[in-house]
């Protein structure tokens, strides 16, 4: 994918077209209730779909997003990954992926109620409590409950989980943080957005690109999150999957919460900090993940800072650190990939609680129903 100045300017014709559709339907109250929705919804690795899809249907049948030729699936072709789609062809070239699931942690045998974890994540919270509760799939009523309250403990980077009564956990139970959303009055929001806020992008847009034509598949794997190892071998599981199971898209924007200015992702004009805009970045965790191309990366910037006048600010990392995400997997497919994300701060609770700001990801979706507009132009594709 090669696109051209030309190509850029008529791109942003089109965004101009479809613009105020856009801003009708990608607003922050929506952002908010879908954010909220999602954030509130534990997902736990292996078990995200079960958690989260019933949610996500019905905050679009809310809006009446399924009379708009937008299609989803529960498990895309035996992936474990939860698919929305638009556009009439078999095959799409533009893929959206975002992960549905969130940290989580398998236990190990307990002493009265104070039982050793095994992260199925990076646990990066070296020391200090967080809330949590446990939670095991109950057969009787095919989903999950939760079965113990209490924390998580972490001590010199070793995590537990102490039950607030002398619950005994078993094999198969999930131990999850708990953090409550909240807003204050400026848009700073707190809540569990690793990567619901993701989701809730590509979940917001997707009714817009559906009624735009656009040709695109908005995928939401589950296991991205994976223990500290090699690549997609730990993490990215599902989107291996996912890549396995048909045919690789022309361009594919991968869309996580990425680090912000303070945890040393900064950028010119202010990226980086939270209110700024979205994060666009060229590389992940030092080249360890994927590398935009060069002429891919120069068209997607020209592009992605031009839409302040469409109501989506963008921004250029500086890349001192954006760490791996779904490219792992992608990337070994095709090199076509673009980084999108929105900055939010302790994502794995590391310091404190998660954090992000409502405009940038309002900024994020709108900018993904623009990045379509560019999409088809370079395809050729007749409005």
């Amino acid at each position: 994918m090669r696109p051209t100045m030309r190509q850029i300017g008529a791109a942003l014709e089109r965004c101009n077209r479809i613009r105020p559709e856009v801003e009708a339907h990608v607003t922050p109250d929506r952002m908010r209730r879908y954010l909220r929705a999602l954030s509130e919804t534990p997902a736990p690795s292996g078990a995200a779909a079960i958690m989260r899809a019933p949610v996500l249907r019905e905050l679009l049948k809310e809006d009446g997003a399924f009379a708009s030729a937008l299609g989803m699936e529960d498990d895309f072709r035996g992936t474990g990954t939860v698919t929305l789609s638009t556009g009439k062809r078999a095959h799409k070239p533009l893929w959206y992926v975002a992960h549905l699931d969130t940290i989580s942690y398998l236990v190990h045998p307990g002493v009265e109620g104070r039982h050793a974890l095994v992260p199925y994540c990076y646990h990066l919270t070296e020391t200090g409590r967080r809330d949590a509760k446990a939670m095991r799939y109950d057969l009787d009523r095919a989903g999950f409950v939760t079965v113990a309250e209490g924390e998580l403990v972490s001590e010199a980077g070793q995590p537990y989980f102490e039950a607030a009564g002398a619950d005994t956990l078993r094999p198969g139970d999930r131990v999850v943080p708990v953090v409550h959303f909240h807003e204050d009055r400026s848009g700073h929001l707190t809540g569990h957005f690793d990567n619901a806020g993701g989701v809730a992008a590509l979940a917001v847009a997707a009714p817009v690109l559906a009624a735009t034509g656009a040709e695109c598949l908005l995928a939401l794997p589950d296991e991205e999150e994976g223990p500290a190892a090699t690549g997609n071998q730990s993490m990215s599981r599902g989107t291996a999957r996912l890549v396995a199971a048909t045919a690789a898209p022309q361009l594919a924007v991968v869309v996580d919460m990425q680090q912000t200015a303070a945890e040393g992702n900064s950028g010119p004009d202010g990226a980086g900090e939270p209110g700024q805009g979205a994060v666009l970045s060229e590389f992940s965790s030092l080249a360890r993940g994927a590398v935009t191309p060069p002429h891919l990366y120069a068209a997607a910037r020209a592009f992605l800072t031009s839409l302040s006048g469409f109501g989506a600010e963008v921004r250029e990392s500086a890349n001192l650190y954006t760490s791996r995400s779904d490219d792992v997997s992608l990337m070994m497919r095709d090199a076509a990939i673009v980084l999108l994300g929105f900055p939010g701060g302790n994502r794995h609770l590391d310091r404190a609680l998660p954090s992000a700001h409502l405009d940038d990801l309002v900024s994020l979706s709108r900018a993904l129903v623009y990045m379509s507009a560019l999409a088809a132009e370079v395809r050729g594709d007749a409005e």
